[in-house]
C-alpha cells in the first residue's frame, strides 16, 4: 500500500472509545451529511469560546461550506459523536491542517474543540491523540498555533505545552466587533508536544482556536 493510501485509510472508523466517566463515544471523519450536527455543536459552545474562533461558526453557511468542500488531504476533521436513539450528536471536533505541497509540508496545525459538558472526562486527550497519530503518519514534524493576543487562556496553555512564540502579525485579526488584534505565531516539535501533554496531564480545557 502506498504512503498516500495509508494516510487516507479510514477503515478503522467508526472507532468506539470510552471516557473516564464511562460515556461511550464514537470517532470518525467528518462527512457531508454532518452539516446540521456540526452546526448544532458549535451553537451550544459558550460565547466566550466562540469569540476567539477564526471563522464565525454562528453562520450556517460557514459550516455548510466546510461540509460541502471536504478535502482530507488538506484538512482532516475528526468528530466525536454520541449515539442517542436514532441520531448522533457531535460532542467534539479535532482537525489536522496540512499542506501537501511546497516548503511547509512538515508543518501542521492541530485544532480541537470540546463540548462544555464533555470536558474533564478525558475526551480532549483522546481527540488529540487521534490527530497526533495522523500527523505522524503524514510525516509532520512541527506544530504551528495562531492565537489572538487577547486570548490569554490559550496563550498560557500552549506555553505550558512548550510552544515558543516565533512571530507577531500586527493588526492581523479582526474580531466580530470589528476590533483589530495582533496574531501571535507559536511553534513546537510534534514529539515534544505529546510528551509535554502526557507530563502535564492536559485534558478538558485544551483547544487551539479554529
Amino acid at each position: 500500500m502506498s504512503e498516500h493510501s495509508d494516510m487516507m485509510d479510514f477503515s478503522e472508523y467508526p472507532k468506539r472509545v470510552q471516557l473516564d466517566d464511562g460515556t461511550e463515544v464514537w470517532l470518525r471523519p467528518l462527512r457531508p451529511d454532518d452539516r446540521d450536527r456540526l452546526y448544532a455543536f458549535f451553537q451550544q459552545l459558550p460565547t466566550r469560546d466562540r469569540r476567539y474562533f477564526k471563522h464565525d461558526v454562528s453562520q450556517r453557511e460557514v459550516i455548510t461550506n466546510w461540509c460541502q468542500n471536504i478535502d482530507y488531504d488538506n484538512v482532516l476533521p475528526i468528530l466525536a459523536v454520541v449515539k442517542e436513539e436514532d441520531h448522533e450528536r457531535v460532542v467534539a471536533d479535532a482537525t489536522l491542517h496540512t499542506e501537501r505541497h511546497g516548503w511547509a509540508t512538515h508543518v501542521a496545525k492541530i485544532r480541537c474543540v470540546i463540548a462544555k459538558e464533555m470536558r474533564k472526562k478525558g475526551l480532549a486527550i483522546i481527540m488529540l491523540r487521534e490527530v497526533y497519530d495522523r500527523a505522524v503518519m503524514r510525516g509532520i514534524q512541527k506544530i504551528q498555533a495562531e492565537i489572538r493576543d487577547d486570548n490569554a487562556h490559550a496563550i498560557a496553555l500552549i506555553k505550558r505545552l512548550g510552544f515558543k512564540k516565533e512571530a507577531v502579525f500586527k493588526n492581523h485579526a479582526m474580531d466580530m466587533q470589528g476590533k483589530l488584534h495582533d496574531m501571535l505565531i507559536f511553534y513546537n516539535d510534534l514529539s515534544d508536544l505529546w510528551q509535554k501533554m502526557d507530563d502535564l496531564n492536559i485534558d478538558s480545557d485544551f483547544f487551539v482556536v479554529p
